[in-house]
């Protein structure tokens, strides 16, 4: 992989479709017979140049970055894209083991609103709002950074809220 510097015109979501032929395609390998009625039914469904790789218009893959996907010679979903301009934040909440008991406040939500995929990061022509950095989905928590466990390539960390955490300071006269 060549890295090299990236304009955000460079990188955008695009449907990206599975080979023709592949167990995603519903219409199976291509017939032999160029010259036959089946050949020319499959053929409507499926582009790309013989030499390099056909795709089955009904086997979508999902959008993903096409320079990113260009560049590592494989899909590369759009959440993945490394030259996005918001980075996911689940991936620089918690990211390895730490060492001290101490609270950290998070965002929680869902997936698509932790990602900046749900609806409202989008207008109604379905284009990226830009400056948009959080959504009315997403809500504050305080967790324990000892408690919590290590990001692991890709798993979300088991979580531990800050109250339940059985290092935490006892103030005086409070009772757990």
């Amino acid at each position: 992989m060549t890295e090299r510097p990236y304009t955000d015109t460079d990188h955008k979501p695009q449907p990206w479709f599975w080979e023709a032929g592949s167990d995603q395609c519903p219409h199976g390998p291509e017939p032999e017979d160029d010259m036959s009625p089946e050949w020319d039914a499959w053929y409507e469904r499926h582009t790309g140049s013989p030499q390099d790789v056909r795709i089955c218009l009904d086997a979508p893959a999902g959008d993903v970055c096409g320079t990113c996907s260009e560049d590592d010679n494989e899909m590369v979903p759009w959440s993945a894209c490394r030259a996005r301009d918001r980075a996911r934040r689940n991936e620089t909440q918690v990211t390895e083991q730490p060492v001290a008991h101490a609270p950290v406040t998070v965002e929680v939500g869902l997936l698509d609103c932790l990602e900046l995929e749900c609806e409202e990061f989008f207008d109604e022509d379905g284009e990226e709002i830009p400056g948009k950095e959080t959504c009315s989905h997403l809500t504050e928590m305080e967790i324990c950074e000892g408690c919590t466990g290590p990001w692991k390539d890709g798993e979300f960390p088991a979580v531990a809220a800050w109250a339940d955490c059985p290092q935490r300071p006892v103030k005086a006269g409070a009772q757990r």
